[in-house]
């Protein structure tokens, strides 16, 4: 019906008028023209009132964007504060920042540019305070024992950056030339490294990777990535990566070709790497130069004994008294060959409940129980113990460093007792314990846990596994990564089987596996019976016919290091050997350990017929960090001959501000040698404006020449404003005007490394003496079976060098060279 009413209305109406074609309409147009126009000329008569009314209504934005940036940065900054803060342990009782020693650290000497500047004596590593090493080339590895200082340094300068933010630059006085740059801090181990992204299958972003690691090792948001890209990619960041050492070898090559990609792409920042001193060739090859953190010396120790004391003792008591014991405390422990961060414990331990503990284990037993002990909860502390140790155990045992909330929960949840029988919500107490300001484990990613140390890791371990069978420790002797985890086992445990087989196997070439034995022996009971065996091979490694000098004195340094006591006596016996170099080795061994009742052993070695003898006698003298022996000191340089004098004077510059107080009075003495030789100490120290009088006052020529002569040692020193990029073969003058003189060229690459090998072979004593320095720094393991027959060369001082230049690449590639 519908549709039949619909065609009748259509038939009707007819049909549907044609469209009309379209006609160009000028008056429409004009009209159009005429209001383009007009506007346009509006516009621009009040352009300045148009982009007035913009800007007036788009600064804001612009503005609050800026600000959610700066605020974004901002908010990261104090997260880095926080968290690089939480990695020193007890962080409840003392700051980074308070009780920070500035380290010392190693760098490697520049080549020689020309033959004619190649030294007979060659310099040692240059000696370069923090401030100066973040001033040169950008890209550098800090390398150092467990323990000597790595992750404090990089927490240290993370904590100068995050906070210099406008104007407000609490800490780092010395380290103004990296405030204000944007500090991205990342724990190596913690990391994915996984090639590709697991959920879209494409290749991971290197910058992407690094930011969010960065992010998320502080528990940072998502938001924040977009401003440290920013800050990256302008160049006003400092990369630090912590952990090197802990990374497996597949993963170590992974990182350092991923740390050259963004080098390589983010120009303009700086990069610093912490590393153990073996096994960092990865970040040689890609352009790192390393530099090796210095053991304290005694001021730094008495610096920082006064941190800790100030930093515990209320503004109105006095710390005289309190301060001596503290400092001779600690330089009992430096002297025994403690790391910085157990002079740490020391210290903590010490100012909580007035102990001292000798043995390393048992320091940190002690320091585990101040940490974790609750007053009214006593069940607390063996819970977290257990935890610890079952955690500590896994991770050992499956090469990880890292742990999930997970694993850490059903860990807690199986060491105590059943539900109805403990305690309300104490698997979150015993969390909170372990992960909270006090416990040692700190949250390192999303859902990732790590122990606030290593050392710690390792300690907790040993006590786990050595109670188990110590027999089963054989298979794990020769990885690295169980070093430290063995040396507390020797303390904790019975480590026979271990030392048995550690002997039957065969030694280095520099008697690696001695100066192991050496620590486990140091930290034995009295009552192992491995112990006297084990010294037994020590003593005979030292006294070994034809073994290189550096040997023979590394190995009495590590005998001297046992503290055993019959050690004393075997070394005063030995200063009657013939061999003179046995005489030096065991005059440095003896004043490791010497006290005030061997001074008249020492007294005597100064009648040695050897001139050697003698300055080791003298040099050795400051180790031995008491006043007798600092006074001996000042005797000798006031009465001592000209060649003894200045090594004195030397020695006192080492033994704190005791010894600097001698240089002072002796500078002022009316003997001319001694004057002068007391220019050589106050030179060591930097004493520029003491110099400076001398220089220009003493009526004595020969002093005013020292003087001067020392001025501009120290402003040669200063003009070096950091660390010079890594060597070029191809680029070294004195390689380039050799080959020239054998008609050919150095050419690039290999071909440059293989004419330096033939410097080696065919050239004179400069040559190959410049040469094994070179390869000191660049050798790789191809290079080894030159550098050994270097060992038997006509001239001693290249037979020395090519030796220490095998130790490098030895630990460079942590390379076992028979």
């Amino acid at each position: 019906m519908l549709c039949t009413v619909r065609s009748t209305m259509l038939y009707l109406l007819g049909p549907a008028p044609a469209p009309q074609p379209w006609r160009f309409d000028i008056v429409s147009a004009l009209i159009g023209v005429a209001v383009a126009l007009l506007l346009t000329g509006l516009a621009y008569h009040f352009r300045d009132a148009v982009r007035l009314g913009w800007e007036t209504m788009v600064a804001p934005l612009a503005r609050l964007y800026h600000r959610l940036q700066a605020s974004s940065e901002a908010r990261y900054r104090e997260l880095v504060a926080t968290r690089v803060i939480s990695l020193i342990v007890p962080t409840h009782m003392v700051s980074l920042d308070a009780v920070f020693v500035e380290p010392e650290l190693f760098s490697p000497s520049p080549p020689p540019q020309s033959l004619s500047e190649v030294e007979l004596e060659p310099a040692g590593p240059r000696v370069l305070p923090l401030r100066r090493i973040l001033s040169g080339h950008s890209q550098l590895v800090i390398l150092g024992t467990p323990g000597a200082g790595r992750t404090t340094l990089l927490a240290y300068i993370a904590l100068v950056c995050a906070r210099a933010v406008g104007g407000d630059a609490k800490a780092g006085a010395t380290l103004e030339m990296v405030q204000g740059r944007l500090p991205l801090y990342v724990l190596l181990p913690a990391m994915d490294w996984d090639e590709t992204d697991s959920e879209s299958g494409r290749e991971k972003d290197g910058t992407e990777i690094l930011l969010t690691a960065a992010v998320v090792a502080i528990g940072g948001s998502s938001g924040m990535v977009r401003p440290l890209r920013q800050r990256l990619e302008a160049g006003q960041a400092i990369v630090l990566a912590d952990g090197w050492d802990e990374l497996l070898p597949q993963q170590r090559q992974q990182a350092a070709a991923w740390l050259a990609e963004l080098v390589n792409t983010s120009p303009g920042n700086l990069w610093l790497v912490g590393a153990g001193t073996r096994g960092y060739a990865h970040l040689t090859e890609v352009g790192f130069v390393p530099l090796t953190l210095a053991a304290w010396g005694a001021g730094q120790v008495e610096t920082f004994a006064r941190l800790w004391l100030e930093a515990h003792t209320p503004a109105d008591e006095p710390l005289p008294v309190a301060l001596r014991k503290l400092v001779a405390g600690l330089h009992r422990a430096a002297q025994a060959g403690s790391s910085p961060l157990e002079l740490a414990l020391q210290a903590f331990v010490h100012l909580s409940d007035g102990q001292s503990p000798i043995k390393r284990a048992a320091l940190f037993d002690r320091a585990l129980d101040l940490l974790l002990w609750q007053e009214e909860e006593s069940w607390l502390l063996a819970a977290c113990r257990t935890t610890l140790g079952q955690v500590a155990s896994s991770l050992q045992q499956e090469g990880r460093a890292t742990t999930s909330r997970e694993e850490i929960d059903a860990t807690v949840e199986s060491v105590l007792p059943p539900p109805e029988e403990r305690p309300a919500r104490a698997a979150a107490h015993v969390f909170r314990a372990l992960t909270g300001e006090r416990g040692l484990l700190r949250q390192v990613g999303h859902n990732r846990y790590a122990f606030a140390h290593p050392l710690w890791q390792a300690y907790l371990a040993a006590r786990q596994l050595v109670a188990v069978d110590p027999a089963s420790l054989v298979e794990r002797m020769d990885d690295p990564r169980w070093a430290e985890m063995l040396r507390f086992c020797a303390e904790l445990g019975d480590i026979g089987p271990l030392v048995a087989a550690w002997l039957r196997s065969p030694d280095d070439m520099f008697h690696t596996r001695l100066h192991t034995l050496s620590s486990w022996v140091r930290v034995a009971p009295e009552d192992a019976s491995w112990r006297d065996g084990a010294m037994a091979v020590l003593a005979r490694g030292c006294l070994q016919p034809g073994q290189p000098a550096q040997v023979r004195h590394a190995l009495a340094g590590a005998l001297a290091a046992t503290g055993v006591p019959g050690v004393t006596y075997f070394l005063k016996q030995a200063l009657q050997h013939p061999d003179a170099e046995v005489r030096v080795a065991a005059v440095m061994g003896l004043t490791r350990i010497a006290g005030e009742s061997d001074l008249p052993t020492l007294e005597a070695v100064l009648e040695d017929e050897e001139p050697a003898v003698r300055e080791a006698a003298v040099r050795g003298l400051a180790y031995l960090e008491i006043d007798a022996a600092t006074r001996w000191l000042a005797q000798i340089l006031l009465e001592g001959d000209d060649t003894l004098s200045p090594v004195a004077a030397e020695a006192l510059a080492q033994c704190g501000e005791e010894g600097v107080a001698f240089l002072r009075e002796a500078v002022e003495s009316e003997d001319v040698m001694a004057r002068r030789a007391a220019i050589f100490g106050l030179a060591q120290v930097g004493a520029r404006g003491l110099l400076e009088r001398v220089a220009r006052e003493d009526e004595q020529w020969i002093v005013r020449s020292a003087a001067s002569a020392a001025l501009d040692e120290l402003e040669e020193q200063e003009k070096v404003s950091g660390v010079a990029p890594p060597l070029e073969v191809e680029q070294l003058p004195w390689l380039i005007s050799w080959a020239a003189s054998q008609g050919e060229g150095v050419g690039l690459g290999d071909a440059a490394r293989q004419m330096l090998r033939r410097a080696l072979s065919e050239g004179d004593v400069s040559v190959r003496l410049a040469t094994v320095q070179v390869l000191a720094q660049v050798g790789r393991p191809d290079d080894v079976a030159r550098l050994r027959t270097a060992l038997t060369d006509a001239d001693l001082v290249v037979a020395s060098a090519a030796l220490e230049a095998l130790a490098e690449i030895s630990m460079r590639y942590e390379l076992r060279i028979e």
